[in-house]
């Protein structure tokens, strides 16, 4: 993963609870590094590392501990340059839902070897919406619902969101059910 993943993680424990909370963290994770370089990209473990330790910390479980950073992750990359890429998208939840993998792919031309997520937004004559997730990561989809959570608070909307049973297609990792309330 790119380091400003593990910067937001970082940034999260420590507004939230302090930077001996973040040291005690990488200690479990056993992470020497306790500063990332947000355009250098690191093994994905060193996440999944602090994410464990997070969860054993905390006792909480891994997706919610995933929700809760995806949330947070949007107010975390709004001063970054992913943060300016991602108001390009504009202003309603589908136009930001919409334009997810417009922003990868401008970070991409800074960051050649990024592995990105693909994004494929659904619009429902009901109103709701489908979103369509695909990564070679496992085990993220708890953070996309967050992220969803935090640009529906962003775009001044209320949200259920909800993980479909099944991808909705094949090469899709998961797939999610969201409603405007």
């Amino acid at each position: 993963m790119y380091g400003m993943v593990n910067q937001g993680v970082q940034s999260f424990i420590t507004k939230n609870f302090g930077q001996a909370d973040w040291l005690d963290i990488c200690d479990r994770a056993g992470v020497s590094d306790t500063q990332f370089e947000g355009m250098l990209t690191y093994p994905d473990e060193v996440t999944y590392k602090l994410v464990g330790a997070i969860c054993e910390k905390y006792d909480m479980s891994a997706e919610d501990a995933l929700e809760n950073f995806g949330a947070y992750w949007i107010d975390f990359s709004r001063t970054t340059s992913v943060g300016k890429l991602i108001r390009f998208g504009g202003q309603e939840l589908a136009d930001l839902l919409d334009s997810l993998n417009d922003m990868h792919s401008r970070i991409k031309r800074s960051m050649p070897h990024l592995q990105p997520p693909h994004f494929e937004l659904e619009e429902h004559e009901d109103g709701t919406y489908h979103l369509h997730y695909s990564s070679d990561r496992e085990g993220l989809e708890h953070m996309v619902i967050g992220l969803v959570k935090g640009l529906a608070k962003e775009s001044s909307v209320e949200i259920e969101i909800s993980q479909d049973p099944e991808p909705a297609y094949d090469g899709v990792r998961a797939s999610f059910s969201v409603r405007l309330v």
